[in-house]
């Protein structure tokens, strides 16, 4: 089975919506935060995923992942010479994406150094909790504008520093923040679809979180999603002859 064949199928116009934005916009792609620019106005919200779903999307990938990965390699203890370089590339990639999801996850849920403890007397196990779902969201994207701030303020004290040696040092810690940025910028793409161009709105009565757009990209959208949805019936059609 091809790893293509594993990637979850989205049931719902808003998980084929993040898919589309993703690819338009290149957003995997985290870079400093820049100045705002001029943007239309957004008078819409279109739902894009609840916190529950996007925790319970980014652990079943994960186990997917896992499975896939043990599959190739029994698949590969058995298979012959010749299809062995296809199979172990196969694993490295699989390896690779498992190990940045992973990454992104310990981002996301692990985020903030809190370690509270649970015990369960019936099974004698200890759990480690993290958080409710909409507590971890909120403390990512507060860690992400921090840090944003952070940088625009070191970045106004090199260009104000007249010494060479601490505006190496200034320049140094500029460069850490901005990797941190931009790790916690692709972990909350990655498991909630939120990028720091676009504007959201989170309900925290329903735990769900909101794109704010217009009527003109909704339109733009829902034609794209039926293209996609015709060319995947397509392909089933022509898979099935």
């Amino acid at each position: 089975m091809h790893l293509k064949k594993l990637v979850l199928t989205a049931v719902a116009s808003a998980f084929c919506f993040t898919a589309i934005y993703a690819q338009d916009n290149n957003a995997t792609a985290a870079e400093a935060p820049k100045a705002a620019e001029a943007k239309p106005v957004e008078d819409k919200l279109l739902p894009l995923i609840t916190m529950e779903q996007a925790f319970a999307k980014a652990l079943q990938n994960r186990n997917i992942l896992a499975q896939y990965i043990n599959n190739e390699v029994e698949k590969y203890k058995k298979a012959e010479e010749k299809d062995k370089a296809a199979i172990e590339e196969n694993i490295k990639n699989a390896r690779n994406k498992l190990a940045e999801l992973n990454t992104y996850m310990d981002v996301i849920f692990g985020l903030g150094g809190r370690r509270a403890y649970e015990y369960n007397r019936v099974t004698s196990e200890i759990y480690l909790t993290v958080g409710t779902v909409s507590e971890v969201f909120t403390r990512a994207i507060a860690t992400r504008d921090a840090l944003a701030k952070q940088i625009a303020a070191v970045k106004e004290a090199i260009d104000k520093e007249q010494d060479a040696e601490k505006k190496k040092a200034l320049e140094a810690n500029q460069t850490a923040l901005v990797q941190r940025y931009a790790l916690i910028v692709n972990a909350l793409f990655n498991i909630y679809q939120v990028h720091p161009v676009r504007n959201y709105h989170f309900d925290a009565a329903t735990r769900t979180l909101f794109l704010k757009t217009n009527d003109a990209e909704v339109t733009k959208l829902q034609e794209q999603i039926k293209k996609a949805a015709e060319e995947r019936k397509a392909t089933e059609e022509k898979k099935a002859e």
